[in-house]
């Protein structure tokens, strides 16, 4: 490990800076309501993530429309706002904490943890910012599965309703890219030299620049992000904040869990839920929908949830004792975007760390309001991405399989400075499709128990074959001039191979913290979206549950194949598309 002499005097800064800046994400945001137990609402949407939030939005916008918005996390916390702080959040008091059971093949035989938001605005509130949307493909082939309605030309116009993208270049291009929407979007402020030499190392070995949200995504980008001049927009930033003082019509409850839904048994409708308080939980009661129940709890909540409920496998329900309502694929289909780290690049300058801790004050200076500059502002080298495209990908389309990251790390190890003060860049192979498919279930009846999650990572062979393959990428960038100018050297002391994966004996994997090394975090997938002659589909083409009336879930967990990008553009685009299902079942 490397010296870090001014950790603890740089802590005790650091922690006066968030005091500081606390006010970013309460400003203009009034106490929360009670729930009112037994009232009832045309609309509940359970969850106020990425979905629920623009849900909530929309169908609010019908001034007709009661609107209940249940999240079982809090408000928004100040540390949100700074793009640097992203890594601090996970693990913290507003992630779920979730983790996957112990498998060979991933994390090392470690138990791989899960970062998923548990606050207003969900897991866009703790995520790494991205904007990218995915592959027109992808889209198109959800089509092609039985979903009418999907394809990329039904769902663009629903990516450009929310987008209010800041920079000229690409909101100029308005095929693909719309202003005035509620999501503010666009590129860091701020990038240091070794984001500069990783960009230009990409382009010094063929990767082209381009715009991962448009149909021409194989290639380098500096990415497009969910944040405007210098802070996050999350979506209870961007949907929730501009409305919530302003409509009566829509009613938000925190720190309430919804434990189960209310299903009459006679015709299968959806009525309603049943909650506990999170942190009084002898406080129970029930709320009810005249119209609909909506999920967005997200791909591991949602399937929990409707277990619960008396959906889903019946050999499952039947174990805990749950009444079979509908027997159904829940929680199966379950897809992830992640990697096998272990190839690493070093700074030759070893007294970077200690230079980079002395530079956490004037980067806080930088960043304090109103300016919003400096390293603060932005993700470090983890801003650039390549898309790209393996030899298991047929040449004659432009459809990447691989997306390369550059994550910043540190010799000091994990601790709460920002991740922008760095000394080692960790080279991150992403599986973008990949073949293996896990599990989300329960064992217990208990609502405050975790999910069980099996992610049977690299269960498929050629998930292995693909992602050693993108490892050449990392060898290619070490002899660019880009590098060399920096002093970035190639350390491939633990450069997996496919034995080490099959067997999980990579040594680094052991002796490094699992987080943020091995799932990207993207879990879609456990309530599938397809027609009703698909055995596993969970829902129909309009977020529909088989078999329930009155109830939809509306989240990364319809998604029948995962897409080639980070998820939250896609699930704001799936939320915003289910608004105008809905509305239009209720015109």
């Amino acid at each position: 490990m490397g010296s870090c002499p001014y950790t603890s005097v740089l802590q005790a800064f650091y922690s006066l800076v968030l005091t500081y800046i606390s006010k970013d994400a309460t400003d203009g945001i009034s106490s929360v309501p009670n729930l009112n137990d037994g009232a009832t609402y045309d609309f509940i949407i359970v969850g106020a993530g990425s979905a629920g939030c623009v849900l909530a939005n929309r169908l609010s916008e019908v001034a007709d429309y009661s609107v209940l918005l249940i999240e079982a996390g809090g408000e928004e916390p100040y540390e949100t706002n700074v793009p640097a702080f992203v890594f601090n959040l996970f693990g913290s008091a507003i992630d779920w904490n979730y983790t996957a059971e112990p498998q060979i093949r991933a994390c090392g035989g470690q138990r791989c943890p899960f970062a998923r938001g548990k606050t207003l605005g969900g897991t866009s509130s703790i995520n790494s910012l991205v904007y990218n949307r995915g592959n027109p493909l992808d889209y198109d082939a959800w089509e092609k599965q039985g979903n009418p309605g999907w394809s990329y030309k039904d769902v663009l116009p629903y990516f450009k309703k929310s987008e209010n993208n800041l920079d000229p270049f690409f909101a100029n291009d308005t095929k693909f890219h719309s202003t005035g929407g509620y999501l503010s979007v666009s590129q860091f402020p701020y990038e240091d030299r070794y984001t500069q030499a990783i960009f230009d190392a990409s382009t010094e070995v063929g990767f082209k620049p381009v715009d991962f949200n448009s149909d021409h995504v194989s290639g380098v980008m500096r990415l497009q992000a969910t944040q405007e001049n210098g802070k996050r927009m999350s979506t209870n930033l961007a949907f929730l904040k501009p409305i919530r003082n302003k409509r009566e019509n829509l009613h938000i409850a925190t720190g309430v869990r919804v434990t189960k839904l209310l299903i009459h048994a006679h015709n299968k409708t959806a009525y309603g839920v049943q909650y506990v308080s999170e942190n009084q939980r002898n406080r129970t009661g029930k709320v009810f929908a005249s119209r609909e129940v909506i999920l967005s709890a997200g791909a591991f909540n949602s399937p929990q949830i409707l277990l619960l409920s008396g959906i889903g496998p019946e050999v499952t329900l039947k174990k805990l004792e749950i009444p079979v309502i509908q027997n159904s694929k829940v929680g199966y289909n379950l897809q992830d975007h992640y990697t096998d780290p272990g190839i690493r690049f070093k700074m030759t300058n070893t007294q970077n760390i200690t230079k980079s801790q002395l530079e956490i004050l004037p980067g806080a200076l930088k960043y304090i309001r109103p300016k919003r500059t400096g390293p603060w502002s932005c993700t470090a080298t983890s801003q650039i991405d390549i898309n790209y495209q393996s030899t298991f990908v047929n040449k004659s389309i432009e459809y990447p399989d691989i997306q390369i990251n550059f994550f910043p790390n540190s010799t000091c190890g994990e601790g709460t400075n920002p991740f922008v003060y760095y000394d080692i860049i960790n080279f991150i192979p992403i599986l973008l499709r990949p073949k293996s498919r896990g599990l989300v279930t329960i064992n217990t009846t208990d609502p405050f128990s975790h999910p069980i999650i099996y992610t049977n990572y690299f269960n498929a062979s050629q998930d292995i074959d693909t992602v050693l393959e993108a490892s050449k990428v990392a060898h290619q960038l070490a002899n660019t001039t880009a590098f060399q100018k920096v002093g970035l050297v190639l350390d491939t002391t633990y450069e997996p191979t496919r034995s080490q994966i099959e067997t999980g004996s990579n040594p680094f994997w052991k002796q490094t913290p699992v987080e943020f090394m091995y799932s990207i975090c993207h879990p879609c997938g456990t309530c599938k979206m397809g027609p009703d002659s698909d055995p596993d589909a969970v829902v129909d083409a309009q977020l529909k549950v088989y078999g329930i009336a009155n109830l939809r879930v509306v989240d990364a967990s319809i998604m029948p194949t995962i897409t080639s990008g980070n998820l939250n553009a896609g699930v704001i685009m799936i939320a915003e598309k289910a608004a105008d299902l809905i509305k239009k079942s209720h015109s």
